[in-house]
């Protein structure tokens, strides 16, 4: 499908790791990038001015390159037709995972996070997908305003606390507790029927995050088949953060 400049930047904000870094590159506020990203919602700009198009297509350009070359280390497929930065992380032991991140995904549409998974489906190199949503967890868990959220986790046996949520207030008044919360992995392999994988990963997020989202869909999870990558030759690796930096810099 083709891209919007809307579509443009939520793809880029996955390579730039923040707003304030995406408005570097186009060179405006943090505070515009935030309403362009949302554009046509009630808190964003009616629409992108068409004279910021240059601009937008110079960072879409240092975003796909960053995406492509990330996408060659790691060993993963790269899309040039709507490229989002996948990053595979490093193990304690310091092997790469068998699971890849796309972050800041908040912004992509529902329609182009679709066509970016069934475009992925169709390498057969994936096993499955989960996608993270931050939510509320009073609302989540349907607790009381007085309820105390750390006891109630426990109490449903939440081992771990701090590590399985990396919970925070979300004000000082302690009106909720804000969490990351993934939908279950769902069937992404080649045998499975696309516009199923795809409905059942729409449900999810609809059934479980959409109520209780404070920020929806920002992670998407992805399985790839395990020694994917050990199989090949392995070229030097940078982290995320140093090509960021760089490509900032430019």
């Amino acid at each position: 499908m083709p891209l919007s400049n809307q579509d443009k930047l939520a793809l880029a904000l996955t390579s730039a790791g923040s707003m304030r870094n995406l408005a570097k590159l186009v060179g405006v506020s943090h505070q515009k990038i935030g309403r362009w990203l949302r554009e046509g919602e009630p808190t964003g700009a009616k629409k992108i001015p068409a004279e910021a198009t240059a601009a937008i297509n110079v960072a879409f350009a240092f975003h796909k390159d960053i995406t492509k070359q990330q996408a060659k280390i790691d060993r993963f497929p790269y899309n040039p037709l709507a490229p989002v930065f996948v990053e595979r992380p490093t193990l304690r032991n310091g092997s790469p995972s068998d699971r890849v991140l796309v972050d800041n995904t908040q912004y992509i549409r529902p329609e182009l996070r679709d066509q970016i998974l069934e475009n992925l489906k169709d390498t057969n190199q994936i096993i499955g997908v989960a996608v993270r949503s931050q939510v509320n967890l009073r609302s989540y868990l349907k607790l009381a305003p007085d309820a105390n959220v750390k006891a109630v986790l426990r109490k449903i046996k939440r081992p771990n606390l701090e590590a399985t949520f990396r919970y925070r207030e979300q004000n000082k008044s302690g009106s909720g507790f804000v969490a990351p919360i993934y939908t279950r992995a769902i069937d992404f392999q080649p045998k499975a029927k696309t516009n199923e994988s795809l409905g059942d990963l729409n449900d999810a997020l609809q059934e479980k995050h959409s109520a209780h989202a404070t920020v929806f869909a920002d992670q998407y999870l992805i399985q790839t088949y395990p020694g994917q990558y050990a199989d090949q030759a392995k070229p030097k690796r940078q982290t995320a953060a140093q090509k960021r930096t760089k490509l900032i810099r430019r």
